[in-house]
């Protein structure tokens, strides 16, 4: 059986490279992996396989989700894929605490 994380990842990877357009009211994506870098309003992290980076729009987030992050940070991204489909626009960042994934 494919992890679930895993399936995840791979549906906003199709999203994202196969061109698959998103109807006017968009569906939640959720990905799950490691913070890479954060910087400004942009974080870049890679999926739990270790193969599919991902670009994340942090605009929408609320910024006490992302402060603080650091690299090799567990995370959970819950989000839209962009019109564009070069990013996925963060909604909700969960950390990691040891215990699971939480908002602050």
């Amino acid at each position: 059986m494919v992890p679930r994380p895993l399936v995840a990842a791979l549906v906003c990877v199709a999203y994202l490279t196969l061109g698959v357009e998103a109807p006017d009211a968009q569906e939640l994506v959720r990905v799950s992996g490691w913070v890479q870098w954060i910087g400004g309003s942009r974080l870049q992290m890679m999926t739990d396989g270790g193969t599919i980076v991902i670009s994340i729009d942090l605009r929408e987030a609320d910024q006490s989700s992302y402060l603080g992050l650091r690299p090799g940070e567990r995370v959970v991204v819950d989000g839209v894929v962009a019109s564009d489909r070069s990013r996925v626009i963060a909604r909700d960042i969960w950390r990691n605490a040891g215990t699971g994934f939480e908002s602050p």
